[in-house]
């Protein structure tokens, strides 16, 4: 009969025998709910069949590939770019969920109209999921799809029509963000197999996403200082390390600097530490604000702090510390305690003719840089004088 439609398959209710099932479906029994239950599956061609194979082995390899960059920003560049070269999606989209409002979404790195990657940073829009779909942000739905839906630009701004799939960026704890693609481009939909690829991209991005910031997170614990937020001895002490070897290759000028804050026990003493942390912290941040973007400033001590002036004299140096001294004077001197750092400096220069043309290895070249600047910088305590004020130094703020 015309127009007469072929069944998927044709068999017995009364039995497991299967008269006919269509080439390409495949019948399996099973279990629905509790009930016996037999599904239709269509079995994919051998070309589709050998793309999803590719498919999964290119995840494979984008999941190495995107492990060994550092920073997230990085990661989510290369993201979009490999979902597009190495496998096949049109245009994405990655957003990155607002730490200070849950409800916004921030712009990361994405794909224009032409296809071509678009930086997408800088760009907020509130979050698709926010209020609604809690199974989508808990991770239980692991993709959503929209046919026929209204295409954007990373403004927002509808560009079209066309087939949308949009994925939670899903570390195992919470949502980290969102990951978008569609078919704008070419309109070839989206086949159950290429979903489950996006549903499989979308989890490795986001497990990636939340291990660079623990790992970004970690890197900043270990070379920065908790009280000052400068970094630490370890941290400055390779900085001097790089720069004395950048110093002997160029024969460019570098001055270290030792600072001491001079009467710390005496506020610790009179009004407890957390006194005293407020003390290294206002007298830190006036040190740092003095000194170049270019110079490194590290706190290696209770009240001691390394300072490395790279293609700076040691008369330069000077200058900025009498400047830095002479904002602390100005900002107490309403108060009968004035704050000050004792310093002293040392250059390759000097430690080159004290060692005469040796061949020192470089930790000894830090080594005598360290110990000639200590031995000035109480020089400079001995014959300055701390700032002593009476035995009950007024509150430091």
């Amino acid at each position: 009969m015309a127009g007469e439609c072929r069944p998927l398959a044709v068999f017995s209710l009364t039995s497991d025998k299967i008269y006919e099932a269509r080439k390409g479906i495949e019948l399996v029994r099973g279990v629905w709910d509790g009930e016996p239950a037999v599904a239709l599956i269509a079995s994919p061609s051998s070309s589709q069949q050998k793309t999803h194979e590719q498919d999964l082995k290119s995840l494979h390899d984008i999941s190495f590939d995107l492990s060994l960059f550092e920073n997230v920003d990085d990661l989510c560049r290369e993201a979009v770019r490999m979902g597009r070269e190495r496998l096949g999606f049109d245009r994405i989209g990655i957003w990155l969920i607002d730490p200070n409002d849950r409800a916004w979404k921030l712009g990361c790195w994405g794909t224009d109209e032409a296809g071509k990657l678009r930086d997408e940073r800088g760009l907020r829009l509130p979050c698709i999921f926010a209020g609604e779909r809690s199974e989508f942000s808990e991770g239980k739905f692991p993709l959503l799809a929209f046919d026929g839906d209204v295409c954007t630009n990373a403004e927002g701004i509808a560009i079209g029509k066309g087939f949308r799939l949009i994925a939670p960026l899903w570390d195992g704890h919470g949502l980290v963000g969102e990951i978008g693609t569609d078919d704008f481009l070419n309109h070839r939909g989206f086949s159950p197999e290429k979903r489950e690829i996006f549903t499989i991209f979308s989890r490795v991005v986001g497990h990636l996403v939340s291990l660079k910031r623990a790992e970004s997170e970690l890197r900043t614990l270990a070379s920065t200082d908790a009280l000052t937020g400068m970094v630490n001895r370890r941290t400055a002490l390779i900085i001097l390390e790089k720069c004395l070897a950048q110093c002997r290759r160029s024969g460019s000028a570098l001055t270290l600097c030792l600072a001491d804050l001079d009467g710390l026990k005496r506020v610790n003493d009179a009004y407890g530490h957390a006194a005293g942390d407020e003390y290294i912290r206002s007298a830190s941040a006036t040190l740092v604000g003095a000194v170049r973007g270019s110079d490194t400033v590290g706190r290696i001590g209770g009240d001691e702090f390394l300072i490395v002036f790279p293609d700076c004299h040691m008369e330069i140096v000077a200058t900025v510390m009498e400047r830095v001294n002479a904002e602390l004077a100005a900002s107490a001197k309403d108060r009968n305690y004035r704050p000050r750092f004792s310093w002293g400096t040392s250059s390759p220069r000097e430690i080159e003719r004290l060692l005469q043309g040796e061949n020192s290895s470089p930790q000894h070249c830090v080594d005598m840089l360290l110990e000639l600047a200590d031995q000035r910088m109480y020089e400079n305590k001995r014959t300055k004088g701390s700032a002593r004020g009476p035995a009950s130094p007024a509150r430091p703020s």
